[in-house]
């Protein structure tokens, strides 16, 4: 997808995120959205029918920020590291701008819909960035090679979407960062023992 295209639609993502979670999702309007997004009505509708397909555009505000924190991340950190970092900060910033009942309403909606999930289209940030760093920590070492850099992504996606589901079961009532940076580790420390 063009560059133009995907900051225009992410620009239009983010916006929309950002006034569900102040404002909350039933009294936000298009036109709000589009004011936020400086977008036209044209180009709000040439990317989404209407704002409930906004509630399945998380995923790509969850792929804005790894790529946000590719951009900054330290390139000589070990790869259980960097999955550390990418995690506590993707759930910080869930946990600090994503309003619980919409995560949970997406959650929801990828289990019933009949259209492709976003939350496990392979082509999306979140995926490539998992492959290329989970790959590369088997070549050097740092993982062992007991299982597929597919078998690992599959493992951390699962772990991931499962504290989400957990957090958003339990209506946000503990801290999901602080949670997943007690659990994480030990979840990662398979990956280099081998599984």
């Amino acid at each position: 997808m063009p560059k133009k295209r995907r900051s225009t639609k992410s620009r239009i993502v983010k916006a929309a995120w950002n006034l569900f979670y102040k404002n909350g999702y039933e009294n936000t309007t298009v036109d709000d959205i589009i004011a936020a997004s400086k977008t036209s009505k044209g180009t709000f509708y040439h990317y989404f029918k209407g704002k409930e397909a906004l509630l399945n555009s998380l995923s790509y505000l969850f792929d804005d920020k790894y790529e946000e924190l590719a951009g900054i991340v330290d390139p000589s950190l070990s790869a259980r590291e960097k999955l550390l970092f990418f995690n506590h900060e993707l759930f910080q910033m869930i946990e600090d701008s994503i309003d619980v009942s919409l995560l949970a309403y997406l959650y929801s909606s990828q289990l019933i819909t009949k259209d492709k999930r976003s939350l496990l289209e392979s082509k999306r940030y979140y995926f490539t960035w998992l492959t290329e760093t989970i790959t590369e920590a088997i070549k050097s070492g740092e993982f062992r090679d007991t299982s597929t850099p597919q078998e690992l992504l599959k493992i951390y996606a699962m772990y991931e979407r499962a504290l989400l589901y957990d957090w958003a079961l339990c209506q946000g009532q503990y801290s999901l960062t602080e949670y997943s940076d007690r659990l994480l580790p030990h979840v990662l420390d398979q990956f280099v023992e081998g599984i």
